[in-house]
């Protein structure tokens, strides 16, 4: 367990060394660093990598309000800075996602490539997401639990007992944390900039995602440079659970390509 003074509070980070390829892992909303141990498991030895739990979510402090996707982003680059790390492949799912967008914008230097999971540059609209706010604040997360999980997983998993795991760590997520980050996702759209990001990007998507369903993350992929599309068959908006042979398998693929 490490942590990382900020000076909106604490962030918990997890990092691992290693004399080979270096990956950032960022979290989707309502998770924590968690959500990657099946997948950073399988990865060769050798290999680094750094996970951490956003603001409001699992071991980190509650901010106030009032940050969005950028500050975000800084957090995941301070965290860099304080393990020494120069330059990572960046792997986000969701929100994760966004935040990985925005560091390819905002420190080009510091990204050799991304796995851009189940996301876009703007996720859903600013509506929808003050509908979700309002709905938290109003009934608490226990009651808006079921209804995200129907879009975070498809049928196989749904149908596991695992699914109650990650019910209660949704359930569990601070109400303030959870709500500052909708605000800062409903208060975002880069995709006019999606041109200027360059490094060779790793887009997947799942057929059973509701949450970013595949013809919005077929559009990203699209729209980014140097792109390759990859589309789960069994997974929804987290392949990295749902699936996470699979999404490993396909995380080592794409990174010794572009790392000779």
């Amino acid at each position: 367990m490490q942590a990382l003074k900020r000076d909106w509070g604490t962030t918990h980070l997890r990092a691992t060394d290693g004399e080979g390829v270096a990956l950032v892992f960022i979290n989707s909303l309502g998770t924590d660093l968690r959500m990657w141990d099946d997948v950073v498991a399988l990865l060769p030895a050798g290999w680094s990598n750094l996970r951490m739990d956003k603001r409001g979510h699992g071991l980190s402090s509650t901010a106030p309000r009032g940050y969005g996707i950028p500050e975000l982003a800084e957090d995941v680059l301070a965290a860099m800075d304080h393990i020494g790390l120069a330059q990572a492949v960046i792997v986000g799912c969701s929100i994760g996602g966004l935040i990985a967008q925005h560091i390819a914008l905002m420190a080009p230097d510091r990204v050799i490539g991304l796995v851009l999971s189940n996301t876009a540059p703007m996720l859903g609209n600013a509506d929808s997401w003050l509908s979700r706010i309002e709905g938290v604040r109003t009934n608490g997360m226990a009651a808006m639990a079921d209804g995200i999980l129907q879009r975070w997983f498809g049928p196989d998993m749904l149908a596991t007992l695992e699914t109650d795991l990650w019910r209660a760590l949704l359930t569990r997520t601070d109400t303030e944390g959870y709500i500052a980050t909708c605000a800062a996702i409903a208060d975002t759209d880069i995709t006019d900039r999606l041109r200027e990001i360059t490094q060779p990007a790793l887009v997947i998507g799942g057929y059973h995602d509701q949450a970013t369903p595949p013809d919005v993350v077929e559009k990203l992929a699209a729209a980014l440079p140097r792109s390759d599309l990859v589309m789960f068959d069994r997974s929804g908006h987290l392949p990295a659970v749902e699936q996470p042979k699979v999404f490993a398998h396909t995380l080592m693929n794409f990174v010794e390509r572009i790392i000779p």
